[in-house]
């Protein structure tokens, strides 16, 4: 028995190298945004880099979570920019989803850090600060997977000149 398991290895074994080689070797290139739809993606994705939490030395909780807010905010204001750009024609659905998305975000914060029982227990402002800035940097991390999708769809658009889309 062991003698033919190493039979049908040694024979399927370089058909399977070879299939993987083959595979390897093929390479897609598609062509890349470029052009004004480019710059317009490459700036957003540069403001939302620049989106960032900004305190005075020794904060308060009060100023921890009004920064943080203020990061969010900016997070905001770069996906309302791709909206009013890229979704047109359902630009006022896509706004009041990604609201709503917003405001799940930071429900589901305060739900996970400050409303378990630990939390309950505990109190205290930090609890708040923590579920703030969660909800703040999922929606960073929202508004970055729609500038990635921009991106790709640009990429794609390139690819059908033929086919624009407005």
């Amino acid at each position: 028995m062991k003698n033919i398991i190493f039979l049908l290895l040694a024979v399927l074994m370089p058909t399977l190298s070879l299939a993987a080689e083959e595979k390897s070797t093929f390479t897609y290139e598609a062509e890349k945004c470029s052009g004004e739809e480019d710059v317009f993606i490459r700036g957003l994705e540069e403001e939302l880099a620049n989106c960032k939490i900004q305190m005075p030395d020794n904060p308060s909780t009060a100023d921890m979570n009004n920064a943080t807010y203020d990061f969010g905010d900016c997070c905001i204001a770069v996906a309302n920019k791709l909206f009013d750009r890229n979704y047109k024609k359902y630009n006022e659905q896509v706004k009041q989803d990604f609201d709503a998305l917003v405001k799940a975000f930071y429900a589901n914060a305060h739900d996970m850090v400050q409303h378990s029982d630990f939390g309950l227990l505990r109190g205290g402002t930090m609890y708040n600060t923590e579920a703030i800035a969660t909800g703040a940097f999922w929606i960073r991390d929202v508004v970055k997977e729609y500038l990635y999708q921009a991106r790709m769809e640009c990429d794609d658009k390139a690819g059908f000149d033929s086919l624009d889309i407005e």
